[in-house]
């Protein structure tokens, strides 16, 4: 019997998440028969994509899973889309689903099994994070925006970024002139919706039914002041005839507890100084629309009975 010319545990030192290539395995002194036996069914490595092995059994890990993406793709590809946003801090579940590979354009790689493959002549210069490769945050968000199943979802993607100043409206606007049109249809519609100011999925839902209220209109988005030239405070809507603030409360929609404390005391603010402020939860508009327009309707009746305070509205401008 031919003697083994290597040793399991020193191949670990090809990689530092444990996938290697055949190509690797090869060179190290694995023949192509011990690779077949050792990923065979009960062995003690599996082949996660052509050509690509990890060095162990049970279910990859979403770092495993990245590394052997990368692996198939060459050293030229990187990953984008949920995956790559989870590597920047977002939280998208981008693990639960598949990876997102971009590759050049005259690159010969197939989507197979977790991974989903697109070559591209846009390719931007990568960002490591720790032994990934990952595309720069706005490519990886505007893919990601790309592959989501439904508005919401596109909505609460960008908000996100948006929100934690990762990047700003006006770069996502311009990944998106200069990318490809095909399935970002649903983004820019979104895009242009938040330019409007609407800052989170409730919210947009929020406008959409309001306007069936047959209230006034409601300008959104706004900086209140008293005659003064005081601050008081900034809402999400505003009835500027009757002075009647709109809020979308959730814990949820706010970076942390202190920032929805924050908001508490905001509120505080804003009915001492006179001001009706009509609030729900996201729950509450998408689950009870009936009852948050009837709570609308009253309040600006009693809005409508009141003096109204002398307070200044000032629209906010479009960030990004």
């Amino acid at each position: 019997m031919k003697r083994r010319l290597w040793n399991a545990d020193s191949l670990f030192d090809l990689s530092s998440t444990g996938v290697v290539t055949r190509r690797q395995l090869r060179e190290a002194g694995v023949s192509d028969a011990a690779i077949d036996g050792r990923c065979a069914a009960g062995g003690p490595w599996q082949r996660l994509l052509p050509g690509v092995v990890l060095l162990r059994n049970g279910h990859p890990s979403t770092l495993e899973r990245s590394a052997a993406a990368l692996a198939y793709g060459g050293p030229n590809s990187m990953i984008t889309g949920c995956v790559g946003l989870d590597s920047f801090g977002y939280g998208t579940n981008g693990s639960a689903g598949e990876v997102h590979l971009l590759l050049p354009a005259e690159m010969r790689r197939a989507s197979v099994s977790f991974v989903r493959a697109e070559r591209t002549w846009r390719l931007p210069k990568p960002i490591t994070k720790g032994s990934i490769r990952v595309a720069p945050l706005v490519r990886s968000l505007v893919d990601a925006t790309r592959a989501a199943k439904s508005e919401a979802r596109c909505v609460a993607l960008l908000t996100e970024v948006f929100q934690r100043g990762g990047v700003t409206i006006d770069q996502v606007a311009i990944e998106l002139a200069e990318g490809p049109r095909r399935y970002s249809a649903l983004t820019r519609r979104v895009l242009r919706e938040l330019r409007d100011n609407a800052h989170s999925v409730a919210e947009l839902e929020d406008q959409r039914l309001y306007r069936t209220s047959g209230l006034p209109a409601m300008t959104h988005n706004c900086d209140i002041y008293a005659r003064s030239g005081e601050f008081i405070a900034n809402t999400d809507g505003w009835i500027d005839s009757v002075a009647l603030a709109r809020e979308v409360d959730s814990v949820t929609h706010h970076l942390s507890p202190a920032d929805y404390q924050r908001t508490q005391a905001r509120r505080n603010r804003m009915q001492a100084h006179g001001l009706i402020v009509v609030s729900h939860s996201p729950q509450d508009i998408r689950d009870r629309p009936t009852q948050v327009l009837d709570d609308l309707r009253m309040n600006y009746q009693h809005a409508l009975a009141r003096p109204r305070p002398d307070v200044v509205m000032v629209p906010r401008e479009s960030t990004g």
